[in-house]
């Protein structure tokens, strides 16, 4: 590999503006520095998260890859959970996610996380994740709250 391309795949999130009307969301987890960034704002008094598709987010057909669908579906639905919970940590538990229709380059893809059920250990999230008004895929999750000490 070329030192072109590491320089394009370890880009930092920082470097990459964000689009009209969103703002760069809070950064928790080093990991998501590279695969994001990730954008956030409140709509209709709704907060959304959204993220832009680039080469480093592609699969071998040139598509948008599962997997960084799924980190962004993760990490937006953190991120709802973070303010559901007043800032509790949380961890994963699990997550299924279907796949509908492809997201390439360029695309902006968002989301509104949803409390679907919410107990004092485990809370229960659900989003469909579109490009415009095209749902690409949705997902849900079972997260754990631990604790405040």
């Amino acid at each position: 590999m070329t030192d072109e391309y590491y320089s394009v795949v370890q880009k930092p999130a920082r470097d990459i503006p964000a689009p009209a009307g969103w703002r760069h969301a809070e950064q928790f987890d080093p990991f998501e520095a590279y695969l994001g960034p990730y954008f956030d704002r409140v709509h209709d008094g709704v907060r959304e998260f959204a993220f832009i598709v680039d080469d480093r987010h592609t699969n071998a057909a040139g598509v948008t890859h599962g997997g960084a669908l799924m980190t962004f579906a993760d990490a937006a639905l953190g991120y709802a959970i973070w303010e559901a919970t007043d800032r509790s940590p949380c961890v994963t538990v699990g997550q299924q996610t279907t796949f509908l229709a492809a997201a390439n380059v360029g695309d902006l893809v968002t989301c509104r996380p949803e409390v679907v059920r919410k107990t004092r250990e485990i809370i229960f999230m659900r989003a469909d994740f579109k490009v415009s008004d095209r749902i690409v895929f949705t997902a849900t999750a079972v997260w754990r709250i631990w604790p405040k000490s």
